[in-house]
């Protein structure tokens, strides 16, 4: 019976992923062909102290101005705590974002007294783009 149960999930998962797969084909069929690579690109922030020590802020955020919509993988930490590192958006966000690029509003607590950090930073993509790209915005937050 279990092998049953088995097979049958493996195979409506092979089905959904093929859809998906071949919707995502459809979509960007109307894109014109262009060379890329097959890296994947993050754009990516550090916080700091004003002595340069790295800090693990709370409640980080990124949120896109014009709309206050979250991006969809913005807002993830490295699992590294001596080195925290805060994604803001990487190319699975190309779809949320401009040609022309888009303000994103990058924000967090200091852990220890509790000062809010809000900083803008432009990111470009765009569905047809290969990659996206930071076209401003600092490499560290300074509180």
């Amino acid at each position: 019976m279990s092998l049953k149960i088995t097979f049958s999930l493996t195979a409506s998962l092979a089905v959904l992923l093929s859809c998906a797969a071949k919707k995502n084909q459809q979509a960007e069929a109307d894109c014109p062909p262009k060379p890329c690579t097959m890296e994947f690109r993050t754009v990516g922030v550090v916080f700091t102290d004003s002595k340069g020590d790295t800090l693990q802020v709370k409640d980080f955020s990124v949120t896109l101005k014009a709309t206050g919509k979250k991006l969809p993988s913005g807002a993830e930490q490295s699992t590294d705590a001596a080195n925290p590192f805060y994604m803001i958006a990487s190319d699975g966000d190309k779809s949320a974002l401009s040609v022309e690029g888009d303000t994103v509003v990058v924000s967090g607590t200091h852990p220890s007294s509790g000062q809010v950090k809000k900083t803008d930073f432009v990111i470009s993509g765009g569905r047809c783009e290969c990659h996206i790209n930071k076209v401003s915005g600092p490499e560290k937050i300074v509180f």
